[in-house]
């Protein structure tokens, strides 16, 4: 008897074992964790787009009294950018420099009143070297990036008189150019389209306002002292938008241990 029992219990265990196993909870293995985009690096780039500024000048001493004149220009921009960042989180932080220039000096004309000009006669007027640098703000998650920036800017402002008819240089001699500092505000988006083994590939699209301030662009006498009627100021406003292409370091570890 305890034979027989000892065997039908081994029987039982046998047939249910299987099925109490199919009833246990399986653990199942967490997938990996998802490796997000290091948006940490140093960076260089080259941009290309559009502006459309303005350049205003002013004639304090002119004879009837001060007025202004305002040139329009609408160019191709094209340039160069570098900068470092660093990623906290979703948060990164940098700092940019940037260097542009028009094709064709972002130059623009504008007719002068006459009197007390003389008929057929515009002031034209170049913005060249327009430089900025300053920090950048952005917010990333994983390959995609939205950021703000703002700080200083400067560029060069160059004027001469035209035929207004011809567009030829009307006094040769009578040419200002003066460095306007101001400043520049911003944003962007960008992308990283692909991740190499020391570096990655990044593309981006930005817009930015800049304001370079009022100050003496020709003197007819050193340092407009006497003043005179021909002594004029100018100040420049203008909008960009772009695109832009980036190489930026995977971090920074070729400089060594952190």
């Amino acid at each position: 008897m305890n034979k027989l029992f000892l065997g039908s219990m081994a029987l039982a265990a046998m047939i249910a074992g299987p099925a109490m196993a199919a009833d246990m909870p399986v653990k199942v293995k967490a997938p990996p964790p998802v490796v997000l985009y290091d948006w940490s690096g140093a960076y260089v780039g080259f941009n290309i787009g559009g502006v459309w500024a303005d350049v205003d000048r002013f004639y304090p001493q002119a004879i009837g009294g001060a007025l202004s004149a305002t040139s329009r220009t609408e160019d191709v921009i094209y340039g160069f950018h570098a900068g470092a960042q660093w990623q906290w989180g979703q948060w990164v932080l940098g700092v940019e420099t940037s260097l542009s220039a028009g094709f064709r000096e972002m130059q623009g004309s504008v007719a002068l009143p006459t009197p007390p000009f003389a008929a057929d006669t515009s002031a034209y007027n170049k913005i060249t070297n327009l430089f900025t640098v300053g920090p950048r703000l952005g917010f990333a998650w994983d390959r995609w990036m939205i950021y703000g920036t703002g700080g200083y800017a400067s560029a060069d402002i160059k004027g001469q008189y035209t035929f207004t008819s011809t567009g030829v240089q009307r006094f040769p001699g009578f040419h200002g150019q003066n460095r306007h500092e101001g400043w520049f505000a911003g944003g962007g988006l960008e992308y990283m389209v692909h991740k190499g083994a020391l570096v990655d590939v990044i593309f981006g699209a930005e817009y930015l306002h800049f304001d370079v301030q009022e100050k003496n662009t020709f003197c007819f006498n050193p340092a407009c002292s006497p003043a005179n009627a021909e002594d004029y100021r100018s100040s420049a406003t203008g909008d960009i938008v772009r695109a832009r292409l980036t190489i930026k370091t995977q971090g920074y570890g070729w400089w060594g241990p952190m």
